[in-house]
């Protein structure tokens, strides 16, 4: 696997890399997915525009999900870190 590995034993891999980047994940193969995205709330952050149209947001969303969904076991987990107070309709 590349660079974007931050943990490694025998039984966790924990990567660190913009997800639109990452190579390495193939399909089916995560069981548990811990995620804290971008909320779109103006943080300076250097892979990602954070100041998005709510249309804009949404479509950056979707497409960042759906490959974890492709990543993730048919028995996978996925779970997703948002403040509620911070979203948008």
């Amino acid at each position: 696997m590349g660079n974007s590995i931050y943990f490694q034993n025998e039984e966790v891999i924990i990567h660190n890399e913009d997800l639109f980047k990452i190579e390495e994940i193939a399909s089916e193969s995560i069981d548990l997915i811990v995620t804290s995205p971008p909320y779109n709330v103006d943080i300076q952050y250097e892979s990602n525009k954070d100041d998005l149209s709510y249309k804009e947001y949404l479509q950056f969303s979707c497409e960042w999900m759906a490959s974890c969904y492709d990543w993730l076991k048919n028995d996978g987990r996925f779970c997703l870190n948002i403040p509620l107070d911070k979203n948008k309709g």
